[in-house]
């Protein structure tokens, strides 16, 4: 009887090391088929090979990726998810993942990610510091500019040529500490002295400080470089409507909103400057609901919403 156990038991463990053998040879062509960019062919390869062996996490990160080269997010997102279930602290999973959440814009579910996998990378792993400069760009496009601030601010200060310096500068300007915004774009600056990125910013540290002037002077550079800038059109606009050229100022911004219909702050200023010129309710109300419908509220808080129900009754 003995003798019968054992083997059934070694003829299990046989079974199971040439289905294993079955799976890697399966997984190696797969892989073979991805360098050949043959995505198709390497999905089909690693459905057969997850269907014998379900309990790989590598094989559904690998999946994951096929779908990814095939722009299928959905089905990739839910091969990562399995990973996960597998191996809740699969870093591979969980990287692959975040990064696919930003690119796909789903900024809430890409924070959660980029936490877990911070939480997963150990403090000397080189990988590290890309996740935070991600989760910083993720906190200013969620307008958490304080969280912004203090992660990047350590970064940005050991490293004055990081590529977060931008959204380092963005989370200070919205946190209100211009001299932190000032610095990190003059570094830009001093690296790269056409940066519209660079200077937009600083025209729109100026008028946040309410020095317009200053203001324009950045945005006028920045129209040199590219007079189809929409954003410097749209802030010099703003900025021409505070220090009183209302024509000017209604012209920048409808040439902004003509090159970029999408801008949601650009139908916030030129309500601003309608009021200004004493334009009807019907008109401004129009612009107000442009705002709305172009994601203002989502982006920069509920300003329209409450104009609204001040004006459009």
């Amino acid at each position: 009887m003995a003798r019968h156990i054992v083997g059934i038991l070694t003829f299990c463990v046989l079974a199971f090391s040439v289905q294993a053998q079955r799976c890697d040879s399966l997984y190696a062509i797969s892989l073979n088929l991805f360098d050949k960019k043959d995505y198709q062919a390497s999905l089909e390869a690693m459905n057969t090979v997850i269907s014998l062996c379900p309990s790989q996490t590598d094989y559904y990160v690998h999946r994951a990726k096929c779908y990814k080269e095939l722009r299928n997010y959905a089905a990739g997102i839910h091969s990562l998810n399995a990973a996960i279930s597998i191996d809740s602290n699969c870093v591979e999973a969980w990287t692959e993942k975040a990064l696919w959440e930003f690119d796909f814009q789903q900024y809430k579910e890409a924070i959660q990610s980029h936490q877990k996998v911070l939480s997963l990378l150990y403090s000397g792993d080189s990988t590290r510091q890309f996740f935070v400069m991600n989760l910083g760009a993720l906190y200013v496009l969620t307008n958490q500019n304080e969280k912004a601030f203090n992660l990047l601010q350590p970064l940005c200060h050991k490293d004055t040529t990081n590529v977060s310096l931008l959204n380092f500068a963005a989370s200070a300007i919205y946190t209100k500490q211009f001299s932190e915004a000032e610095w990190a774009l003059e570094k830009i600056l001093s690296h790269s002295p056409d940066s519209v990125e660079a200077l937009v910013n600083l025209g729109l540290c100026k008028s946040e400080q309410e020095d317009y002037e200053s203001a324009l002077s950045y945005f006028d550079k920045v129209l040199k470089i590219n007079p189809n800038d929409a954003y410097a059109l749209n802030n010099a606009g703003y900025a021409l409507l505070k220090i009183g050229k209302i024509q000017n100022a209604l012209d920048y911004i409808n040439k902004s909103i003509q090159i970029d219909s999408s801008n949601s702050y650009a139908y916030r200023n030129k309500v601003y400057v309608l009021r200004a010129q004493g334009a009807s309710s019907k008109e401004i109300c129009k612009s107000i609901k442009l705002a709305l419908d172009k994601g203002f509220t989502d982006m920069y808080g509920d300003e329209m919403l409450r104009m609204q129900q001040e004006l459009c009754k």
